[in-house]
C-alpha cells in the first residue's frame, strides 16, 4: 500500500456523535448480489468477458497501448486521465484508516481508489450543469468502474433533462450530470486488493469445487463440508490482514472515502470552471454554484442493493451533506450490521408465482410451460420439473465431453430469471419443457451442457485476480463481526437458521444460507466502526429527504425493507414499482424513471403511496397504455431502461427487443 504524501485529511467534525478521531476503539447484501457467487454459471460469463473486452481492446484515445490503471499514479488531489474512449479515470489516494491518529501505525498509509466518470453532456460552465451523481451497484464488492463502463450512459440518460438542444440554455432547461463511481476498498482496480486467493486460477478452482445446489443442505455431512469450506476461506482472507486492506474494508470507511470524493469533486469543479472561464471569456468570476465549498460539499447518489447500505450509512453519518439520495432495492441496514441475514427472502417465492400467473395469462403461444386450467397448475408443473432433477440428473453426451445437467445447473438459471426477469425468464421457461422431457438430443440441453463445460476451461495463472468471492463476504464480515459482541455460531444454531430461511423461500434459501456461515474462520475485525445500529434514528434529519424505491416482488430486498428504512429517515418517501426482480432496473418502468429524474432534477418527491407499473411483463409483453410507442425523448429513456434490464445483452443477441419505439 502507498504511504501518505501530504494527503488531505478531513478537519471538519461529524454532525452526529463524537468527533471522528474519538471513535477509535468504540463498539460501533446487506443483500449479497448472488450472481457474484455464481461465476461458474453461464449467466455470469457475458459480464466478465465484456469487462475483459473493454480492458483489452480499448485504444485509449488512439494510443497504441490499452489503458492500464497502473499507468496513473495515485494522487490525493483528483486528477483525471482520459480512458476507455469517452470516460475519464483517476486514482485517488485516501487514508487507509480514516479514524487513525498520528500515533497509529497505519496513520501514514493510504489506499488508491480507482474512480471513473462519464462526463456531463454540457460543460461545467453551462447553466444546466448539475454536478456529479455517484452510483454504486451493490455487492458488497461489486465494481463501480464496471458499472459505469457498461451502464453509465444509460443511467445518465435517466437522470438528465431532455432539453439538450436548447439554443439559449438556462437553468430552467433542466440539469445534466456527470455519472461517477469507484471500486470500493479491496475491489477490482482499487489497491491494495483483498487477498483471499493467490491467483485467479485458485479462485476458479475453489468455486468449481462447490457442492451442487441440489445437495444443500440435505445431510449433516454436507453441512460439515460447507462449514469447513467457510472456515478455510475466512482464514485465507484473514491471513494477510495485518499488512492488507481487510480491517479497513468496512462500509463506514467507504462512506468516508465518499466524503473525500465529493470534496475533491467540488475542488476540481471550481478549478475547471476557472480554467474554462479564463480561456473562453473575459469574466473570470466563478459563479456561486460552481465555487468549492470546503467541508460542505453535498452528495448526489443512486445506490442499488448493498449500495443502499452505503447510502443509508452516509445519510446517518453525514445527514447535513445530503443533496439527493436514491436507495433502490433496499437492504435493511440493521440486519446487515447485525449479521442476521433474516430480512432478504420474504418476497422471493412470490416471484415464481407471478411468473406462472403471467405464463397462464399469456397462453401456450407465448409460454411453453402453459397448462390450461390455472396458474397454480403451471406452478405445480414448474416445481415438479425442478424437483425431479434433484434425484435424477440428466446425462448429456452431445458435447465434446460427457456432461450432466443437475438441479444446481437449473437453479442457477432460475436465480438469473428471478434477478433479471426482463432479460432471462422467457429463456428459462423455454428450457423447462426440455428438462421435463429429459430430451438429451434437444439443442437447448446440448447448449446448456456446452456452456457448463466452458466454465471448466482453466483460468491462466497470469490472468488478473479479481477478488469476487473474497470481497462479497469480507466486507460483510467486517461490518458485522465484533470480537466483543459476536457469540460463537454453532452448527445447531445454523440448523435452526436453515429452518427459518426455508420457511421464507424454498427457491433461494439453499444458496442464500451460505451467507450466514461466511464469517467462519475470520480472525480479523474492522479497525473502526461508528456506533450506529439503524434500528431507530440516531442522527439528525437529513438536509434533503431520501427517495426510496422497492419492487412489489424483489428477489432479495423485500419492499418492507424500504418502508422500514423510510421510517428512520423522516420525510423520505417510498416509491413502489409493481414488478418482479432485483431493484427497479430489472424491469423497465418509465413511471419509475420519470420519478427518479424529477427527484434528481428538482428535489420533488413522488406522492406518498404512488405505485408505478412496469411497461412490460414476462410472457405477456407490453402492458403500457401507450402500447410501448414512445415519443423521441421517452424512446431514449426506454432504450436506457432496456440496457439496464438486460445486463447480459441476451435479448439483443436474439433480436428480441420488440418494444422499442
Amino acid at each position: 500500500m502507498e504511504k501518505n504524501s501530504g494527503i488531505y485529511r478531513h478537519t471538519y467534525t461529524q454532525t452526529q456523535g463524537p468527533p471522528r478521531r474519538k471513535w477509535v476503539g468504540r463498539v460501533a447484501q446487506s443483500a449479497v448480489f448472488l450472481l457474484l457467487l455464481l461465476v461458474i454459471s453461464p449467466w455470469s460469463i457475458p459480464g466478465f468477458s465484456q469487462l475483459n473486452d473493454i480492458n483489452n481492446n480499448n485504444n485509449n484515445n488512439n494510443k497504441d497501448e490499452p489503458f492500464q490503471w497502473s499507468s496513473i499514479p495515485p494522487n490525493p488531489v483528483l486528477t483525471y486521465t482520459p480512458c476507455f474512449g469517452i470516460f475519464q479515470c483517476a486514482r485517488l489516494s485516501v487514508p487507509l484508516n480514516w479514524n487513525a491518529t498520528e500515533h497509529d501505525e497505519e496513520f501514514s498509509s493510504t489506499a488508491a481508489l480507482a474512480l471513473i466518470k462519464v462526463p456531463a453532456r454540457v460543460p461545467i460552465t453551462d447553466p444546466r450543469y448539475g454536478g456529479p451523481v455517484l452510483v454504486n451497484p451493490g455487492g458488497p464488492g461489486e465494481s463501480g468502474v464496471y458499472q459505469v463502463l457498461t451502464d453509465g450512459e444509460a443511467l445518465q440518460t435517466i437522470l438528465d433533462s431532455g432539453n439538450l438542444e436548447s439554443t439559449f440554455p438556462t437553468e430552467d432547461d433542466g440539469k445534466f450530470y456527470d455519472v461517477v463511481s469507484f471500486d470500493p476498498r479491496g475491489v477490482n482496480n482499487t489497491t491494495p486488493k483483498l487477498d483471499c486467493f493467490s491467483s485467479a486460477f485458485q479462485q476458479q478452482a475453489w468455486q468449481l469445487s462447490m457442492p451442487d445446489y441440489g445437495l444443500l443442505w440435505d445431510s449433516e455431512r454436507v453441512i460439515g463440508l460447507e462449514w469447513a469450506r467457510a472456515a478455510a476461506l475466512g482464514a485465507s482472507c484473514s491471513h494477510n490482514a495485518g499488512g492488507g486492506i481487510l480491517p479497513y474494508a468496512n462500509t463506514a470507511q467507504t462512506v468516508e472515502d465518499m466524503v473525500h470524493i465529493i470534496e475533491q469533486l467540488g475542488e476540481w469543479r471550481a478549478a475547471e470552471a476557472a480554467r474554462l472561464l479564463t480561456t473562453t471569456t473575459t469574466n473570470n468570476i466563478i459563479p456561486h454554484h460552481l465555487q468549492y465549498q470546503p467541508g460542505a460539499e453535498k452528495l448526489q447518489y443512486w445506490g442499488f442493493s448493498y449500495g443502499t447500505v452505503i447510502g443509508a450509512t452516509f445519510a446517518a453519518m453525514h445527514p447535513d451533506r445530503v443533496s439527493r439520495i436514491v436507495l433502490d432495492g433496499v437492504v435493511d441496514p440493521a440486519d446487515h450490521y447485525a449479521g442476521g441475514w433474516y430480512t432478504q427472502l420474504q418476497d422471493a417465492d412470490s416471484i415464481i408465482s407471478k411468473f406462472c400467473e403471467y405464463c397462464h395469462l399469456a397462453g401456450p403461444d407465448a409460454c411453453p410451460l402453459y397448462t390450461g386450467s390455472s396458474a397454480s397448475e403451471v406452478e405445480a408443473r414448474f416445481t415438479s420439473i425442478l424437483q425431479s432433477l434433484k434425484d435424477n440428473p440428466i446425462p448429456v453426451s452431445h458435447t465434446d465431453s460427457p456432461q450432466i445437467l443437475t438441479y444446481g445447473d437449473a437453479h442457477l438459471h432460475l436465480l438469473s430469471g428471478m434477478y433479471f426477469p426482463f432479460a432471462t425468464v422467457d429463456q428459462f421457461f423455454h428450457l423447462l419443457p426440455a428438462l421435463e422431457a429429459r430430451n438429451t438430443s434437444a439443442p437447448v440441453l446440448a447448449a446448456m451442457a456446452a456452456r457448463k463445460q466452458a466454465a471448466l476451461v482453466p483460468t491462466p495463472d497470469t490472468a488478473p485476480y479479481i477478488s469476487a468471492m473474497g470481497a462479497v463476504q469480507s466486507i460483510s464480515c467486517m461490518d458485522s463481526l465484533d470480537v466483543s459482541t459476536t457469540p460463537e455460531f454453532t452448527r445447531e444454531a445454523f440448523t435452526a437458521y436453515l429452518a427459518v430461511l426455508t420457511s421464507q423461500s424454498r427457491w433461494i434459501s439453499p444458496s442464500w444460507a451460505r451467507n450466514k456461515i461466511a464469517c467462519q474462520g475470520y480472525t480479523t475485525r474492522a479497525a473502526w466502526k461508528p456506533p450506529l445500529r439503524f434500528d431507530v434514528q440516531q442522527w439528525a434529519n437529513t438536509s434533503h429527504p431520501l427517495l426510496i424505491v422497492g419492487n412489489s416482488h424483489d428477489t432479495v430486498t423485500p419492499l418492507r425493507n424500504a418502508r422500514r428504512v423510510a421510517s428512520i429517515f423522516p420525510g423520505s418517501v417510498v416509491l413502489q414499482q409493481d414488478s418482479e426482480g432485483h431493484c427497479s432496473h430489472s424491469t423497465p418502468s418509465l413511471c419509475t424513471a420519470r420519478a427518479i429524474r424529477r427527484y434528481m432534477q428538482t428535489g420533488q418527491l413522488p406522492r406518498e403511496g404512488l405505485v408505478c407499473q412496469p411497461d412490460v411483463r414476462p410472457f405477456v409483453g407490453c402492458i403500457a397504455e401507450t402500447k410501448c410507442r414512445f415519443s423521441s425523448e421517452e424512446g431514449k429513456m426506454w432504450e436506457a431502461l432496456v440496457t439496464l434490464a438486460d445486463p447480459f445483452k441476451l435479448q439483443e443477441a436474439e433480436g428480441l427487443y420488440t418494444y422499442r419505439f
